[in-house]
């Protein structure tokens, strides 16, 4: 994990480094975009030489040993013995089947993720259209130089609402000169790569397939059609049959770019915490990263490993996730809230044996001496180290969420929901809907068990079995499993927690969190916090049920888990032959070529559609497509009424203008089309800039030549 740690190091403080050199110097241009880049390299040398990743270590050390040995006959078992178990687990037939899945999946997804063909820019996925036309928009913005935190590109009237770190990281990469495409597709593999390295070190083979294959049933219409369709996506869609757990890796890696940087930092913090607080738990394929020897290798006097990273790395990889997907950020805030509370409160102990035995003097040299407060989670490390990380992150966290919320002016969407998706009308019933939905009396016995019907009973055989299918029974089973243990004895309030116990534990909290409360205007949108409870238990269903069967009953469970994501993720990435048009190469090109003389601050007023080429040349325009508009909160009728009025040529078109912030009219394609009605004055008496078979641009601060 150390080279992991090392990429994620990279374009974590290369962003971190591109944010402070923005603010300060009004924008970014080629010199501190390579400055902030060479910053981050610097970083992640540092990071790298300081990171241990003792399951590594130990295999060298296997190896050294095995070297020293007196060498046997060739035929001897011992002979045999002494191959590195790490050798013979990458020679496993199910890991080089997984691996070559997924890196037929990166090299699709991402080779062909924006590309040239013929006279049009084309992408793979048809999910794709709207979500990368607006990363598109925030990369040019980025790298167009305009002031950090920049001005809204989709809405007029706000600070950019978007934790859009990976796409300035793209936009450092296009100031000093490397190739949108090239940086697209590079950024991509290089993440796929990390991403799964991380999953095979956080659990196992099958782990990664977990993210790769996750699905229901509804893949398995396969045996009824004989077709490789995405059941879980696009085809569903189609059929009008939505399907809520949707592929993972084709609905939020390929579409949302935040995940490319979320998921290797999310799993990296993870594997930290595990190796640092519960390394004696074992985990599925993953190397006991002891010392040779058989004692724990670099452990404190509490009998707790120092942990793999260096604490500026974790504090910095934590603290800057807002930047880059808040709801990850969210999940892995929650991981460190319920750690504070895996053990007993020693601190009240310490203070009051510390009044018994100095009195107030005592406190007075506690409070005076920094040096000493440690010494109060003496009995709690796991407390002491979440609680130092969170009260260290505070400070810089709150700064990244102050800037991607617009200075705190975004709404909050936090509010009480339960079921996620469960009562929407598009995801509640993909294939069938259980009996009436109001029945019974309104008021005792009758109402109660109406509501249990409806909320409980109904729901789950309507959307939870056909969307998860037997992930439901095993996670209940999993969780079951760690309540009879705890019931039991093995584990009491107080001592240090197994990691299945921990990490399931948390996970049922960040479920019950994304189930009972809604995080953004769509509910599906939970799903991006709740995904983090399911790769926390993902080595921990093997560990502790799958993997315990014999071969037969494994490779059976394994289908009817994969199966329907597999089937799904093939139908994903075939849909994209021969490629979606995104627009018109010439198009783009001659519309950039007019702006770029133009002022970088102007506001364009421009038809609202993603991939308007105002906005996929890094231009700010009145309004962006609706869709990304309520995604991130915003209440744009009465903006689009006033756009209407104005580009419809109305009577109050000036003052329209006006209180839109309009300098330029954007005349094209899509303006024609939309507003066929309009009276387009601003003709008569607007300064025309350019024009061309692509539209024209019209200046409203100067007026028209008099002839």
């Amino acid at each position: 994990m150390k080279w992991v740690t090392a990429g994620v190091t990279f374009v974590n403080l290369s962003v971190v480094c591109g944010v402070l050199l923005g603010l300060v110097g009004r924008g970014l241009n080629t010199v501190s975009a390579a400055l902030a880049l060479l910053c981050g390299a610097a970083f992640a040398v540092a990071s790298l030489l300081g990171t241990r990743d003792s399951a590594v270590e130990q295999k060298s050390a296997g190896r050294l040993v095995t070297e020293q040995k007196p060498r046997k006959p060739s035929g001897s078992a011992d002979t045999k013995n002494a191959i590195p178990s790490a050798l013979m687990r990458y020679r496993s037939v199910w890991f080089w089947t997984v691996a070559l899945c997924f890196a037929l999946f990166a090299v699709r997804s991402f080779c062909w993720l924006l590309y040239i063909d013929g006279s049009e820019l084309k992408i793979q996925s048809p999910n794709n259209l709207g979500d990368l036309s607006l990363h598109l928009t925030l990369i040019k913005n980025f790298a167009n130089g305009v002031a950090l935190w920049p001005d809204n590109p989709i809405f007029v009237f706000s600070k950019l609402r978007y934790p859009a770190g990976i796409d300035l990281f793209n936009g450092l990469l296009s100031l000093v000169h490397i190739d949108l495409l090239i940086g697209l597709v590079w950024v991509g593999l290089l993440s796929s790569l990390a991403i799964f390295y991380g999953f095979y070190r956080w659990g196992g083979t099958f782990a990664v397939a977990g993210f790769l294959f996750n699905g229901g049933i509804a893949g398995f219409q396969f045996l009824k059609t004989f077709k490789f369709l995405d059941y879980q996506g696009a085809a569903a869609d189609i059929a009008h049959k939505p399907i809520a757990w949707k592929s993972i890796a084709l609905s939020m890696l390929v579409t949302q770019r935040g995940w490319l940087y979320a998921i290797p930092a999310g799993l990296v913090l993870l594997w930290h915490w595990r190796e640092k607080f519960f390394i004696q738990s074992p985990v599925a394929e993953v190397g006991q990263p002891d010392a040779p020897n058989g004692e724990p290798a670099t452990v404190n006097a509490h009998g707790y490993r120092k942990g793999p990273l260096p604490w500026w790395v974790e504090l910095s990889i934590y603290a800057s996730l807002p930047l880059f997907h808040l709801h990850t950020f969210i999940a892995l805030t929650i991981v460190l809230v319920v750690g504070l509370f895996f053990e007993r409160a020693t601190e009240i102990k310490f203070i009051v044996n510390l009044v018994r035995s100095e009195g107030m003097a005592g406190i007075a040299r506690l409070i005076s001496h920094p040096k000493m407060w440690p010494d109060i989670f003496g009995g709690a490390p796991i407390r002491r180290h979440a609680a130092a990380l969170l009260i260290a992150a505070f400070i810089p966290a709150t700064f990244f969420v102050w800037l991607t919320t617009d200075q705190f002016r975004a709404a909050s969407v936090l509010k009480w929901h339960p079921g996620w998706a469960q009562d929407s009308t598009e995801f509640a019933a993909p294939f069938f809907r259980l009996g009436p939905k109001d029945w019974g009396s309104s008021t005792g016995p009758g109402l109660l068990l109406q509501k249990t019907w409806n909320g409980v009973i109904a729901p789950f055989f309507q959307f939870w079995l056909p969307n998860f299918g037997l992930w439901v029974p095993l996670v209940l089973l999993l969780v079951g499993i760690c309540v009879w243990r705890i019931w039991k004895g093995k584990w009491r309030w107080g001592d240090r927690p197994p990691a299945d116990i921990a990490f399931v534990l948390t996970a049922v909290v960040i479920f019950a969190f994304g189930y009972f409360v809604q995080t953004a205007p769509w509910e599906w949108d939970n799903l991006k916090l709740m995904v983090w409870g399911y790769f926390l238990i993902l080595p921990f269903l093997w560990s502790d049920i799958i993997g315990r069967w014999v071969f037969p009953e494994r490779a059976v469970m394994c289908l009817l888990l994969f199966g329907s994501g597999f089937v799904s993720l093939l139908g994903g990435l075939s849909v994209g032959h021969p490629g979606f048009g995104l627009i018109e190469r010439a198009r783009l090109d001659h519309i950039g070529t007019a702006l770029r003389p133009l002022p970088m601050d102007a506001r364009f007023a421009t038809y609202p559609t993603f991939n308007h080429p105002v906005l996929l040349q890094g231009r700010k325009a009145v309004l962006g497509y609706p869709g990304h508009l309520w995604t991130e909160g915003f209440d744009y009728g009465k903006t689009n009424d006033q756009l209407t009025a104005l580009m419809n040529g109305a009577a109050n078109w000036r003052d329209a203008a006006k209180a839109l912030n309009v300098r330029y009219i954007f005349w094209g394609q899509d303006e024609k089309t939309n507003y066929q009605s309009s009276s387009h004055p601003w003709e008569a008496t607007a300064f025309l800039v350019a024009s061309g078979d692509w539209g024209a641009i019209y200046d409203l601060t100067e007026p028209a030549p008099q002839h």
